[in-house]
């Protein structure tokens, strides 16, 4: 999977641009008392409370993405060019982040490719004070805030066959990117001209993925995915267990014995055993059963497997995890299924 965002180190900029000021304007009269100045306007925006989505949990994985950095400015006060009385207060734009959100990528079963969220983001609005010189008005300058929603794809666990070769895949996801509009508080020979830039947060683009299956070398009765961080073996309910039984049968050591070969000479960090049902039957019946199978290889693994238990996790997920739609003996008879999964 390729996340390709830009880099966005500066990917906006907040510019003042001063118009008319003359560097040949007199000094102020020394005779003539300065008036007190007031104090720079502050300029803040009402930024958005960070998204729950981002937060880093079990189960997920968080990137966080680059922040739109716009630097702060600081703009002088307006001043009578003969007297030099203020007659505006200066203003100061401190710096804005913008946070640009993340991605979440979703942890799945084995053989399954996991949901992926990117979060909204949102440029937030910002207004220019506007003040009156002599009877003449300058009015305030507000760009509305600016969003992006977020956006998901969903886990994906069904195998489909393309060319002849099966596998899982999932879409990509894109959010597109946005601007926020650039302005202009207008001035003249006296007052500055105020302009504010645009500032945009370009395209996060998530690629599609696939898991292809294939089979365990010596044993056609035992699937196989991998993504280069896990790999997953399916080994399907019939060839492990009797109908609604979770005691494996003789013939079911055979193949446990050739997948936990292979994962010795990998020697993973974790090994889930996952137990998966059909549609038949009530729900929480398959969901014991699946558990109950997982918890049996996950024991022969431990003990003959010579793979050791402190490594294992065994867990059950009934008939909510399908690999194929429940519409046909077939697939149903592919849907009871045990999925022992390696994570390096």
């Amino acid at each position: 999977m390729t996340l390709r965002p830009p880099v966005l180190v500066l990917a906006a900029t907040l510019l003042v641009s001063l118009v008319g000021c003359s560097s040949d304007s007199p000094a102020a009269s020394p005779s003539l008392p300065a008036r007190d100045s007031t104090p720079p306007t502050t300029v803040v925006p009402a930024m958005p409370l960070p998204d729950p989505l981002c937060e880093a949990g079990p189960g997920r994985e968080v990137e966080q993405l680059p922040d739109v950095v716009v630097p702060a400015v600081e703009v002088a006060a307006v001043e009578d060019p003969e007297t030099g009385e203020q007659l505006a207060p200066g203003l100061v734009v401190p710096e804005l982040v913008v946070d640009t959100g993340c991605v979440v990528r979703h942890t799945a079963p084995g053989g399954c490719l996991g949901a992926v969220d990117v979060s909204g983001a949102t440029i937030p609005a910002l207004s220019l004070p506007g003040f009156e010189v002599d009877g003449r008005v300058y009015p305030a300058v507000t760009v509305a805030a600016v969003s992006r929603e977020a956006v998901h794809a969903d886990e994906v666990c069904q195998v489909t066959v393309d060319r002849q070769v099966s596998g899982v895949t999932r879409d990509g996801v894109v959010r597109e990117g946005f601007s926020r509009d650039g302005a202009a508080r207008p001035g003249d020979e006296l007052v500055p001209t105020v302009r504010i830039e645009p500032v945009r947060v370009p395209d996060v683009d998530v690629d599609p993925e696939r898991l292809e299956r294939h089979e365990l070398e010596g044993r056609d009765d035992v699937g196989l995915f991998a993504d280069g961080r896990r790999t997953s073996y399916v080994a399907p309910g019939a060839v492990l267990f009797d109908t609604d039984r979770a005691t494996l049968r003789p013939e079911a050591v055979a193949a446990l014995r050739a997948i936990a070969a292979r994962i010795r000479r990998t020697d993973p960090a974790r090994i889930l055993v996952e137990g998966h049902a059909d549609d038949r039957g009530p729900a929480d019946h398959g969901q014991v059963l699946s558990e109950r199978r997982a918890d049996a290889v996950a024991a022969w693994l431990a003990g003959p497997g010579g793979l050791g238990a402190a490594a294992l996790t065994a867990r059950g997920y009934g008939e909510t995890r399908p690999a194929f739609p429940n519409d046909s003996d077939d697939h149903r008879r592919r849907n009871r299924r045990v999925v022992i999964t390696t994570v390096e």
